[in-house]
């Protein structure tokens, strides 16, 4: 890692460990694996944030493009097996987003979603194709990360692009639904940036499509799981 690398990560690793302490939580930089009384594999943690019955394991990373996932998951699937304890992945591309509720404080539902559909459907349905699109977007993306939370990714608060990518490599996704997200998300780049989407009307149908598939396989999933738990 070059020097300059290692200033840009020691700046976001302060200010990271800064905006924990705002938040009232008690936090340590570089504490060593064994900060962690359970096994990690071996990983050492940035930072480590604690808050009455919450421990924070809270990696740092400067280039999320080159984040090795698959190691990752093993340290959340350890992670996940100890209660009052999660990991959190920061990067420099989501620093400013700190402040997001996670999922103990805006919990996924499939309720929310469905309502989101719904007023994608009928605001399309009124000729406002707009709002529609983005209401989809929005819609496909909360099952995205509720799905990636769900194999162990930890990706909060990480680019939709990453999200997408990550998802196909664990196979979430098919080949067809992968590039099918990013040119969604490509199109939703460009009307959030006050652009018109090229070929508009190819692309909300084409999302209005992913997301009816996305809500059809978690629904399926969702039920397999109830009945693993015994609670459907």
């Amino acid at each position: 890692m070059s020097r300059l690398s290692i200033t840009h990560h020691e700046e976001l690793q302060h200010s990271v460990g800064e905006r924990y302490k705002r938040q009232g939580y008690e936090v340590e930089i570089e504490p060593g694996t064994s900060a962690i009384p359970f096994d990690v594999g071996g990983y050492a943690p940035d930072l480590i944030a604690r808050k009455g019955a919450v421990t924070l394991i809270i990696g740092i990373k400067t280039q999320p493009d080159r984040v090795s996932f698959e190691q990752l998951k093993s340290v959340v699937d350890a992670v996940k097996r100890h209660d009052g304890w999660r990991f959190v992945l920061v990067t420099s591309q989501d620093v400013g987003s700190l402040d997001l509720p996670d999922e103990t404080e805006d919990p996924f539902s499939w309720e929310d979603v469905r309502q989101r559909i719904e007023d994608a459907e009928r605001l399309n349905h009124q000729g406002q194709e707009t709002a529609a699109y983005l209401t989809w977007w929005i819609a496909f993306e909360r099952m995205m990360r509720f799905q990636a939370r769900r194999v162990g990714l930890p990706v909060d608060r990480l680019a939709p692009s990453i999200v997408i990518r990550q998802l196909y490599s664990q196979g979430e996704l098919s080949i067809a639904q992968f590039d099918s997200a990013l040119l969604c998300q490509a199109a939703r780049n460009r009307i959030v940036h006050g652009y018109r989407a090229a070929d508009f009307n190819a692309a909300i149908t084409q999302l209005g499509t992913l997301v009816s598939g996305s809500w059809t396989n978690g629904q399926i999933k969702a039920r397999m799981l109830d009945r693993q738990t015994g609670t459907g």
